[in-house]
């Protein structure tokens, strides 16, 4: 009677094998994750915009630089050394305007960017009489 056992060399590829699918997975992991820290930090700028086209008054200040602290009066310290060290970049520019009837209707893009991170641009409409 034979006894059936598996070589030296078939265990030896059949631990390689396994671990180059151990690796790959977790590799496919790691991706996920940094995918999901970039997202969350895109997400998280975009908050910070959002709080500065909405506190910073768009008839001055046209081309300017702003820190998010000097326009929020917050009392938690770890808050405001973030917003300290936010800045955040405006620009407005009149891209159109049209005259109907007795009134002037302009057109302005304002963009805000915080440094090389992310940029939003925002539309108002502005109308005037004549």
């Amino acid at each position: 009677m034979k006894k059936k056992s598996f070589s030296l060399i078939e265990v030896i590829i059949a631990i390689s094998l396994l671990s180059i699918v151990i690796i790959t997975v977790l590799k496919i992991k790691e991706n996920n994750f940094s995918n999901i820290n970039k997202l969350n930090n895109i997400n998280y700028d975009t908050q910070l915009l959002s709080i500065a086209s909405i506190y910073i008054n768009t008839k001055d200040n046209i081309n300017k630089h702003f820190y998010l602290n000097t326009l929020l009066d917050k009392t938690d310290d770890d808050f405001n050394k973030i917003l300290k060290n936010t800045k955040i970049f405006k620009k407005s520019e009149i891209i159109d305007t049209k005259k109907i009837e007795i009134k002037t209707i302009s057109t302005i893009k304002t963009n805000y960017k915080i440094k090389d991170k992310i940029s939003k641009n925002i539309y108002t409409f502005k109308i005037e009489d004549k």
